[in-house]
């Protein structure tokens, strides 16, 4: 073999090396595939990931799926959280992880109910019976009791499903702005009046995506491909969602037009994703300022001990400098 053809040999050697040095992860998302996970699978079908070093394998949540404790037990290695509370509540559990990034900036969490029935107010719905999940008692719902005097009295059980809230005029409950005022639109041709929580003084970021201290220990430059390309994802996708949508319909094929393209504009409607903090830093951007207070909230309300450091369960290294989404 000449020396040409062992030069070739080489450079193919050293391809075919890198090719399969990438590294391998699991991100568990919150529920089953859909338009509010887009930037992540937009990241995966664009090779974002990939040409950073990463083999992202994205596993959907739904019901029955603990994300917090795979990711304890490690059959996880990324979770995403729709509440910036599953940080502090893994760290309190004895398992040294950290938040790195927020991708949306005003959770999309709601409250809604019937137009024209009287309520146009939070304080208007103070006293009467509303309709939340069990694992909303421990995170929006304390905020609702020390912000507006709700009482846990009101609370009435939330099967995720709006046919009870369909047939009741006076209803109040949880959803998503993303989703249900969609859906019971579709079934009444009039839209519900919506309550988003961020705009009610909720400051809880959503799609949080926590990774374990020893992987930034370890590896931090596989965090920070993470980040970025995911970052990469969100804003590639709000400008041509149809890559990372063929492969949500691929996970779950649940998931009509008409259904993904309300989650997408909403997104963009409601300003989901931006923030200042946005804007000078780009997508999955978070402030020191606003963990400290959501942190001072936790404690308030009895969730978390006064003592435990709220700068232990975030991190802002991968975040550095002008990414994806800044303007």
């Amino acid at each position: 073999m000449n020396k040409i053809n062992l030069g070739l040999a080489a450079i193919a050697v050293l391809v075919t090396t890198a090719a399969s040095a990438q590294d391998k992860l699991t991100f568990l998302t919150t529920w089953r595939a859909q338009a509010e996970h887009g930037g992540y699978y937009q990241a995966v079908a664009k090779g974002f990931y990939k040409a950073c070093g990463l083999d992202l394998s994205i596993r959907q949540g739904g019901p029955g799926i603990d994300g917090k404790q795979l990711f304890v037990a490690g059959a996880v290695d990324i979770v995403m959280a729709s509440f910036s509370d599953s940080a502090f509540q893994i760290n309190e559990a004895g398992f040294p992880s950290r938040a790195v990034m927020a991708v949306f900036q005003k959770n999309p969490q709601i409250l809604m109910t019937h137009a024209g029935n009287g309520i146009e107010t939070w304080e208007d719905m103070k006293g009467r019976p509303v309709m939340i999940g069990a694992a909303s008692r421990n995170t929006f719902w304390p905020f609702l009791r020390a912000r507006y005097g709700y009482s846990d009295e009101q609370i009435r059980p939330y099967s995720g499903q709006i046919a009870p809230w369909l047939v009741d005029k006076a209803a109040i409950q949880q959803g998503l702005v993303t989703n249900e005022p969609f859906r019971v639109q579709k079934e009444t041709g009039q839209a519900p009046k919506v309550f988003l929580l961020a705009q009610g003084g909720y400051q809880a970021y959503g799609s949080v995506a926590i990774v374990p201290q020893k992987l930034i220990d370890s590896r931090p430059a596989l965090v920070q491909c993470f980040v970025d390309a995911s970052a990469r994802g969100w804003a590639d996708f709000l400008q041509d969602p149809a890559p990372g949508v063929a492969l949500i319909r691929k996970d779950n094929p649940d998931n009509p037009d008409d259904v993904v393209a309300y989650a997408i504009k909403t997104l963009k409607d409601a300003a989901i994703l931006d923030s200042e903090e946005t804007r000078q830093s780009g997508y999955g951007a978070m402030s020191d300022a606003r963990w400290q207070a959501h942190a001072r909230f936790l404690a308030d309300a009895g969730l978390i001990p006064k003592s435990l450091d709220y700068r232990q369960v975030f991190s802002t290294q991968f975040l550095q400098g002008k990414r994806a989404g800044a303007q």
